[in-house]
């Protein structure tokens, strides 16, 4: 009987007792009051179940079944308590003494005198079924494993915990028993060493290793050593081989037997996993190697589309979960103390994630800073060319204050990686990694002063007053001519002038016929007042995209803007419709912005929601002065 005031072993030991893990409550609380009584005098933690006997019972039972231990039923046999790890702890027993256990075969029913329920138990034959229990133990949710061995050698119960680890250790058990057993040792060393043959040193080692350090040998097979493997190989088919042409085999020789099933088994399992395993390192390098090669930045869905060097996908020589794995654990565990990890991920607004090999970071800025540099530079040629046909400037070139404003804004429209590394922290800190390493980076190379980021244009090697007399030298040599620029200048401005005056006229006399075009009236004013200095209707409106937009696929940008631009026309059209009669005043632009935007849970989410409602008053702007009544 189980000693002291714990009612969880006691009872266990009474179940054990009457060979039942059903326990009925009244014989239990009479058999240990009893028993508490008798043996307290000599031993005093038993009086405490000597008083109060069943009240003391009843009370721990409720907490023995709020932990699952027990289940509690009352019907017409009476109250019953069912101990729901009964079976599991006789078979955890069978199994705390590998060497008592040594010359017998593995437990079962039969020996440990169990019936288990067919509802706790998973019957798995051992060549067919077990090598699928390793790769998966949780395919098999059932806490009890019956061991079904082939050609008649019987069976195993186990728990599924203890497979690999504690049937592989009395495995080895008995094949030390067997061997030691007189001339055993020496028989199987003459057996073995023609299938080993410039390799006996290694199986007299192997041997010897047996008998002295078995559970050394399981963690040889455990890493999947060649020697190893072929040892026991040839050793369990030797078994094998030998006993299976008797007729009738001793309890000790059922056992070995067993164990040489079960090690075969699992030889064969760590081999082909150590394998798998090497496979998987060897890939793990190769990734390595792809995530250093252009374009240095990658998607999830392009990393699972890596190859070897044969062209052989790595998805495959490793699985998803272990590239996960891999992954994660790059990504978030430094090599070093107080850096950074090795694998980077970068998030850009249309909620992609970009991984960057750290030591390739710098180099993926020098390729996107290529790559823009191109792109800047004809966006702004283009834009300048068009100004300067019409006679017209801009701020930006005029001073680098500005010209750096126009930079970051097609960079951010153009190359929104590149945006999105000059934006994160990150870059900063590998930036000041690399500087202070052994190797060190070329002043040439530095991105930053202090902690600053350079300025873009110093960056992208633009320099203001060289793009623009570049621009310049392909445009007819008038545009060259300050005399000549001036004059044309001139008379396009007297023209634009004259045009303004005439709209001007045209605009009181159809405000005089159409109330609405007071309206179009107090948008011309807006315009003029909202505008800053050197832009141009579209041009700030371009801007302002910029500020709320976030979205970095170009696609979504523009079906983003669009959705927008449709409210507004739609808003205003149904003005036109509703609304020809009704005067208008300045504060009409206020109340359509205001009125598009709350009118619209999407819009609200936007960022900025000052630069979005600027747009909008702007754009309904555009729309009435740039458009035609009859057009809404």
């Amino acid at each position: 009987m189980a000693e002291g005031k714990d009612l969880y072993s006691i009872i266990c030991s009474y179940a054990q007792k009457i060979e039942s893990p059903w326990v009925g409550m009244e014989d239990f609380i009479s058999f240990l009051e009893k028993y508490a009584k008798r043996v307290s005098g000599e031993k005093s933690e038993w009086k405490y179940w000597s008083e109060e006997t069943g009240a003391r019972v009843w009370t721990e039972m409720n907490h023995l079944a709020e932990a699952g231990k027990v289940n509690l039923i009352s019907d017409e046999r009476g109250n019953r308590a069912y101990l729901t790890l009964f079976y599991a702890e006789q078979i955890r027993d069978a199994y705390r003494n590998a060497d008592a256990e040594a010359g017998m075969p593995f437990p079962d029913e039969i020996s440990l005198k169990l019936t288990v329920p067919r509802e706790q138990l998973k019957p798995l034959d051992v060549t067919v079924d077990l090598n699928g229990f390793l790769e998966d133990p949780q395919q098999t949710p059932l806490p009890i494993i019956k061991l079904v061995f082939p050609g008649g050698f019987g069976e195993a119960l186990a728990l599924a915990p203890m497979i690999p680890g504690t049937i592989m250790e009395f495995a080895l058990i008995k094949v030390r028993n067997y061997l030691h057993r007189s001339g055993n040792r020496e028989y199987v060393q003459h057996k073995l060493a023609p299938s080993l043959l410039g390799k006996e040193d290694h199986l007299r080692e192997t041997i010897e290793k047996i008998l002295l350090r078995p559970s050394d040998c399981f963690r040889d097979m455990k890493e999947g050593r060649e020697n190893s493997f072929y040892f026991w190989a040839y050793f369990c088919n030797l078994i094998r081989a030998d006993f299976g042409k008797k007729a009738e085999l001793l309890a000790e020789e059922i056992g070995i037997v067993q164990a040489a099933y079960l090690i075969e088994v699992c030889n064969s399992f760590f081999k082909t996993r150590a394998a798998k395993a090497k496979e998987a390192e060897l890939a793990f390098r190769n990734f390595e190697l792809e995530m250093e090669k252009p374009p240095y930045y990658f998607s999830r869905a392009a990393i699972s589309k890596f190859k070897d060097n044969k062209g052989v996908p790595l998805l495959g020589q490793y699985t998803q979960e272990g590239l996960d794995a891999y992954i994660k654990k790059r990504a978030t565990e430094p090599v070093t103390p107080n850096e950074l990890p090795d694998l980077l991920y970068f998030h850009t607004g249309d909620g992609a994630a970009w991984l960057v090999k750290k030591s390739r970071l710098l180099n993926l800025c020098a390729r996107l800073f290529v790559e823009a540099r191109q792109v800047v530079i004809k966006t702004i040629s283009t834009r300048w060319k068009k100004l300067l046909v019409e006679f017209e400037k801009e701020p930006a070139m005029e001073n680098d204050r500005d010209f750096e404003r126009l930079i970051i804004r097609y960079v951010e429209e153009y190359a929104p990686m590149l945006s999105v590394l000059l934006k994160d922290q990150k870059l900063y800190l590998v930036h000041e990694e690399m500087r202070d390493s052994e190797k060190g980076l070329p002043a040439s190379t530095y991105l930053f002063e202090k902690t600053e980021l350079l300025p873009l244009r110093v960056l992208l090697v633009l320099k203001r007053k060289e793009l623009l007399s570049d621009i310049k030298l392909l445009m007819p040599f008038w545009y060259t001519i300050p005399v000549i620029s001036a004059i044309v200048a001139f008379f396009k401005r007297l023209g634009r002038r004259k045009r303004q005056e005439k709209e001007e006229k045209e605009t009181k006399s159809e405000a005089d016929l159409d109330p609405a075009a007071e309206l179009r009236n107090t948008a011309r004013e807006a315009e003029a007042r909202l505008l800053p200095r050197g832009y141009t209707l579209e041009s700030y409106l371009e801007e302002l995209v910029q500020r709320w937009v976030h979205v970095i696929d170009r696609n979504a940008r523009q079906n983003l803007v669009e959705d927008v631009n449709s409210l507004v026309r739609d808003r205003l059209k149904r003005l036109f419709r509703f609304q020809k009669k009704t005067a208008v005043n300045h504060e009409t632009l206020d109340k359509i912005t205001a009125a598009i935007l709350d009118g619209s849970h999407n819009l609200r989410k936007l960022p900025d929601q000052a630069a979005l409602y600027l747009y909008i008053k702007l754009y309904l702007i555009k729309l009435l002065t740039r458009g035609k009544t009859s057009a809404f």
